[in-house]
């Protein structure tokens, strides 16, 4: 019986250390870490005079003006983690039809906050515009010893977008923008204070030229049959200039409408009443290039509409010429009269 019994208990003993095996020994959880901010000042940028043509497209934009923070986190032997960087801008009104554009104090101007990696930094998803309240980076970091942890830098740019019709003036308030941080898989937020103070320095203009002769009558030479020997071909080039006195910086566009015909989009120049030539037309030339025609518009991009060049400010004169165009076999003599008009697009 003794016998027995002592197997029994070697029996007991097998099937606990069996049991210890098989459940091992307890995991390890994740610890709780805490970043620290190691330079971030509340920015005011200073932007000097910007303007904008009076009629440069509504989302036209300024330079950008950059500022970076950076902030150090500790590494956890355990686990990777998630560290969360939020921005926040106060006040946080949308200009209405945008989705990252806020209002600044200068009627037509707005603003925008986008994110960018500083550098020795990849946090995800950047770069990023800063939309609706709040708008959350992620920076993913691995396992690693608490210290020395890992250093980020992540730089915030604003840039000035027309918006709709701008009423010049100074720049004095841009929305403040604040930066929180929090952590995954741990309670608690971080706030780190302002990245950008609110306030700003700076003004806008909405800049143009102005027309010093509305009406020019150009005259050009007797053509003789013999100067326009086939179809195609020109004779009796005469100069002439649109004639503007320009703010500084104005991006000038032109658009000729033909006055006889205004849905003409062609380079030729319809006759105006009174003309009894046949067989030859008008052009007018833009250097080498005979002109095309487009509406009555000065809205930035408009059909057949060109660039005549960025002023310095003060006279500015747009060359052009005008000369005579043979457009079928058949000549008539007698006079041709065309009648075009310009409009000016200020960009």
């Amino acid at each position: 019986m003794k016998s027995a019994w002592h197997r029994s208990i070697l029996l007991l003993l097998s099937f606990v250390v069996a049991l210890s095996a098989l459940f091992g020994a307890p995991k390890a959880h994740a610890g709780t870490i805490s970043c620290d901010v190691t330079s971030l000042s509340s920015y005011t940028p200073v932007i000097g005079a910007n303007s904008f043509g009076r009629d440069a497209p509504i989302g036209s934009t300024t330079a950008s003006y950059p500022t970076s923070f950076s902030f150090n986190c500790p590494g956890d032997p355990c686990c990777d983690r998630d560290i969360f960087v939020a921005f926040a801008p106060q006040p946080s009104t949308l200009i209405s039809g945008y989705k990252n554009v806020y209002q600044t104090n200068v009627p037509g101007i707005g603003v925008q906050y986008t994110i960018t990696n500083g550098a020795g930094t990849s946090c995800n998803g950047l770069p990023l515009a800063v939309s609706k309240t709040s708008t959350q980076v992620t920076c993913h970091q691995l396992v690693a010893a608490a210290s020395p942890g890992y250093n980020y830098m992540l730089t915030v740019a604003v840039q000035f977008i027309k918006t709709g019709a701008i009423s010049p003036g100074a720049l004095t308030t841009i929305p403040a923008l604040s930066v929180t941080n929090y952590i995954n898989n741990q309670s608690g937020t971080y706030p780190w204070g302002n990245l950008y103070s609110g306030s700003a320095s700076g003004s806008f203009s909405s800049i143009a030229c102005s027309v010093k002769q509305s009406a020019i009558q150009v005259t050009l030479p007797q053509a003789r049959t013999k100067d326009l020997g086939s179809v195609g071909a020109t004779t009796g080039a005469t100069p002439f200039a649109l004639a503007l006195d320009c703010d500084p910086g104005v991006n000038v566009a032109v658009t000729l409408t033909d006055a006889s015909n205004p849905a003409n989009r062609s380079t030729t120049l319809g006759a105006a009443p009174g003309s009894t030539a046949g067989g030859v037309a008008l052009q007018i030339v833009n250097g080498a290039t005979a002109v095309a025609y487009g509406p009555d518009s000065a809205v930035a991009g408009n059909v057949n509409q060109w660039s005549a060049g960025r002023t310095a400010g003060g006279a500015y004169d747009v060359p052009l010429s005008a000369q005579y165009v043979r457009t079928s076999a058949a000549l008539t003599p007698g006079t041709i009269n065309g009648v075009a008009t310009f409009t000016m697009s200020y960009q």
